[in-house]
């Protein structure tokens, strides 16, 4: 289980790409990890919270002010002692939000507010990846230091074909994986010798 012991807040924004989060909450809890899902109102349309109770096993959190959290942080208290904070699918829309710092509904807030690394799985058209906005909007979010997963190349739900498509389940769960091992060799110069020897 390479994921014991780790608590992940899993962020859902709306589009189909959310059927395949399903299979993911799966696999990460067999991995030992602890998932805490936070859906946009959009994301309640393609999924519904029960099954993601259900497959997580915790409460799922939709609205800002929910009365389940005692104090009324939940954008504060929802990412502390979290390991890492992980969308998707990721949206356009949502990733122009956190390019810009946008807090307007309780997943944008504790992005914000987080005090742990965040992961980015975009799901979007060919058309709406290729933007030069979405463009811009993910240089920033890379250069805030945000991982990017994927997106992937293929058939998308609109009919059409091209990059944007979110990566499959276990194609996730893998990079998930890898964002948590040990960078052995992270901040090291590797000297390759190459050419014919005697």
């Amino acid at each position: 289980m390479d994921l014991i012991d780790k608590r992940i807040v899993l962020g859902m924004t709306g589009g189909i790409a959310c059927y395949k989060i399903a299979e993911l909450v799966r696999r990460l809890t067999e991995q030992g990890a602890t998932i805490d899902v936070v859906m946009t109102e959009a994301a309640t349309h393609f999924i519904t919270p029960v099954t993601m109770q259900a497959l997580s096993g915790r409460p799922v959190f939709i609205d800002a002010w929910d009365a389940r959290v005692p104090n009324n942080m939940a954008h504060i208290d929802l990412t502390r002692g979290a390991d890492a904070v992980l969308i998707a699918p990721a949206s356009a829309d949502f990733m122009a939000k956190l390019a810009q710092g946008v807090a307007s509904d309780l997943l944008s807030t504790l992005c914000l507010a987080r005090a742990c690394p965040m992961l980015v799985a975009p799901a979007m058209n060919r058309e709406m990846w290729a933007n030069p906005a979405t463009q811009r909007n993910v240089a920033q979010l890379r250069a805030d230091g945000i991982a990017i997963l994927g997106p992937d190349s293929g058939n998308q739900a609109c009919g059409e074909v091209g990059d944007g498509r979110m990566l499959e389940a276990h194609q996730l769960l893998a990079e998930v994986i890898a964002f948590f091992q040990p960078k052995l060799l992270a901040g090291k110069h590797v000297l390759m010798p190459a050419g014919p020897t005697s």
